[in-house]
């Protein structure tokens, strides 16, 4: 007997528990939103790696770093928003191995930077003006954090900015794409090969049409995710592979249009199979879905009503 996929899928979804985050390899860090190696970290979202870091988002192998956004392998920064490889800096915007700076923006290479916008391998400047050590210190003793932050605004409507940032990039397109090779419209992604249509992506490789995935190859149309292989048309899985039309699963391998499961396989519906009822089922509704041209789209329906989602936000 064909299966009505779709409604028996929406079915499924409004009575299936679902965890509402998860953290995996966590020491100390219970209040964290889907992270995965957090150490003495406090309200993280989604971050891997990270130790005695707090109030942040996207914190990819960072350390003592607090009230930041879209940082990788930072230690001692406070404030930064999209930089990688900083130490001991504040207020960094879209800025790269910089040590000792506050409050630059596409900084790279610079120490001892403060108010300063667009510069290259320097040390020792403020609003990016030269100075010699002795006189960089003691000017910047005569200047209040206010003044610091009104000057270094007026600067930056001033001074040529880059259209996008790429770094170590190959025949790849976006903006702030970092090591990546053959990457086409992505943006904030890093170690990524062979894939197009990315946002916050890791290491990823043939994947297309991505929401927040790392660690993973082969997927298509899959969001908020960690760790798949050959994954399609899934939501908040974990660690699995060979999964279509699936949410919320963990560790789990050959499951299609399943929801809440933990370490199954041969699943539809959330209903076990024998492994070869299983492969044949599933042939089954991918040509029902075929036949009315409803498969290679993502047909799992939203859980909530469209006036509780960010859907209707003025701005983000």
């Amino acid at each position: 007997m064909a299966i009505d996929f779709v409604t028996e899928f929406k079915k499924l979804q409004l009575v299936t528990p679902r965890l509402s985050f998860f953290q995996l390899n966590a020491v100390n860090s219970d209040y964290n939103y889907n992270c995965d190696g957090a150490k003495n970290c406090y309200l993280l979202a989604n971050a891997c790696d990270d130790e005695d870091c707090m109030y942040g988002r996207d914190y990819y192998g960072c350390k003592d770093c607090n009230d930041c956004d879209h940082i990788r392998n930072c230690t001692l920064c406070y404030q930064c928003l999209n930089c990688g490889d900083c130490y001991n800096s504040d207020y960094l915007q879209d800025s790269l191995n910089c040590n000792d700076c506050r409050y630059g923006y596409f900084l790279k290479g610079c120490r001892d930077c403060v108010g300063c916008v667009g510069l290259k391998q320097k040390q020792f400047h403020i609003f990016n003006e030269p100075y010699t050590e002795a006189d960089y210190r003691a000017k910047l003793a005569s200047l209040s954090d206010a003044e610091i932050r009104v000057r270094f605004e007026e600067l930056k409507k001033s001074v040529p900015r880059l259209g996008f940032l790429e770094v170590n990039c190959e025949d790849s397109t976006g903006n702030n794409i970092f090591h990546c090779q053959r990457v086409h419209e992505s943006y904030d992604a890093s170690e990524c090969q062979d894939s197009g249509y990315l946002l916050e992506t890791k290491n990823l490789k043939d994947s297309w049409d991505i929401t927040v995935l790392e660690k993973s190859e082969l997927c298509y149309q899959v969001c908020s995710a960690h760790v798949l292989n050959n994954c399609n048309f899934c939501y908040f899985c974990v660690d699995s592979s060979n999964l279509e039309y699936c949410e919320y699963m963990i560790n789990s391998h050959d499951c299609f249009g399943c929801i809440s499961l933990h370490r199954k396989q041969y699943y539809i519906l959330n209903q076990p199979y024998s492994k070869e009822d299983y492969f044949k089922k599933v042939a089954e509704i991918k040509d029902q879905l075929r036949a009315e041209g409803l498969y290679g789209q993502m047909l799992i329906p939203p859980t909530f009503p469209r006036q509780d989602t960010v859907s209707v936000w003025d701005r983000m």
